[in-house]
């Protein structure tokens, strides 16, 4: 039986848009894309829609980081998940219970001190807690890793399915077809532009626009187009325990323990963490190692978790830039293509990034707060740094 929302339907032999990749990206576009009156769209997925990355995430949603590019495009994103249940007419279960970058050293303090003021400048509203007050706001936090945080009081998490759903249901109410099981195998060519695709049971589709939102299998499709680009396919694993009592109320990325972690409301314990390298990989498989390392960090930043049981250890693929930011808008010499590839905060960023897809798609403009993350820069290696990420960045860039 199909998901609600999937189509039954047959493929037709063309469409104004195709969009590769039914994850949250894929039909968030779709669905802004319909609600513009643009709903000629096919949205293909290889398995079914949030399969990959967008259904196994941490859920986190912030725009609090430390370079203008993210701040503007996440604070778009930011201010639509406030409303977006109420747009979708679903219930996304986003939970407005703040979010806390946490500083463990003197110069991870420094940065955040410094991330806060250019924030304000931006006028984005955060707060600085000082090591009395980040205790405060993280009681179960062990002390010796509390030097103080950025708290951004309205963010926190969303469910991942819920979402997903929604933006399903809501760009197939609009008339926007939604196939699963269905693999793109090429590209279809005219000259250097992409004029459809071809599907593995062997039938021609044609569009005026196709999409690369195909997450973990991204560098797949954009090798069918011969664009080359340093971008690399890479394994993120999480963990989920048994319910514990309410011990945690924002979110929380741990600078010093590259981890990030949420409580639900049924008081089950979410969280990841980053290895010192780029685990470069398409399995779905879950590692001892990551599992160790999760486990490990998350006990020593809250040692009441030692002992506590797992429910779920899972594991999602992305597609990953140097600079860890996404690539967004056209392939000048690929006319027909756009690219919403390179996604590590491609839940957070979904809405905000799905916007501006759908009016470039559909005016040709690109929008300022778009622009920074087009191909240009993976060329000219004008990367964005980001200091608020829990990762290496120095370890990121090594891969270009």
């Amino acid at each position: 039986m199909a998901l609600p929302g999937v189509s039954t339907s047959p493929l037709r032999s063309g469409y104004d848009t195709i969009i590769i990749g039914a994850g949250v990206q894929g039909v968030a576009i779709a669905y802004e894309l319909a609600k513009r009156g643009h709903s000629d769209v096919l949205v293909l997925d290889r398995s079914w829609p949030g399969g990959g990355a967008s259904g196994r995430n941490g859920e986190l949603i912030r725009s609090a980081f430390g370079s203008r590019e993210w701040c503007e495009l996440f604070e778009l994103s930011r201010r639509k998940w406030l409303g977006l249940s109420q747009e979708l007419d679903m219930n996304v279960l986003f939970n407005r219970s703040g979010y806390a970058v946490l500083a463990s050293t003197e110069q991870q303090w420094d940065q955040c001190r410094a991330d806060h003021r250019f924030q304000h400048g931006l006028g984005i509203r955060t707060e600085l807690l000082d090591e009395r007050e980040a205790r405060r706001a993280l009681p179960a936090a062990n002390p010796d890793l509390v030097r103080g945080a950025v708290l951004q009081e309205q963010a926190g998490f969303a469910h991942h399915d819920s979402v997903v759903a929604a933006y399903l249901e809501n760009a197939a109410r609009l008339g926007v077809q939604i196939v699963a099981g269905e693999q793109v195998v090429e590209l279809l060519r005219d000259g250097d532009a992409v004029i459809g695709v071809r599907t593995a049971r062997g039938q021609e589709v044609r569009a005026s626009t196709v999409v690369n939102a195909a997450g973990g299998q991204a560098l797949e499709i954009n090798a069918m187009a011969g664009l080359r680009m340093p971008l690399v396919a890479a394994r993120l694993e999480m963990l989920v325990t048994q319910p514990v009592r309410p011990f945690l109320k924002p979110g929380v990325a741990a600078l010093e323990l590259l981890g990030y972690c949420h409580q639900t409301g049924r008081g089950e314990f979410v969280g990841g963490t980053e290895l010192a390298r780029v685990d470069e990989s398409t399995s779905l498989n879950g590692t001892w190692t990551v599992l160790q390392d999760m486990a490990s960090k998350f006990v020593r930043l809250f040692p009441m978790l030692a002992g506590v049981r797992l429910l779920r250890h899972w594991a999602g693929t992305v597609s990953q830039t140097p600079d860890l930011a996404p690539v967004l808008g056209p392939v000048p010499e690929v006319p027909g293509l756009v690219l919403s590839v390179g996604w590590v905060y491609g839940f957070m960023g979904a809405p905000g990034a799905a916007e501006l897809l759908a009016r470039h798609i559909v005016s040709g403009d690109t929008d300022p707060r778009m622009a920074p993350f087009g191909i240009e820069r993976t060329r000219s290696g004008a990367w964005i740094r980001e200091g608020s990420l829990v990762v290496d960045m120095d370890l990121a860039e090594e891969t270009a």
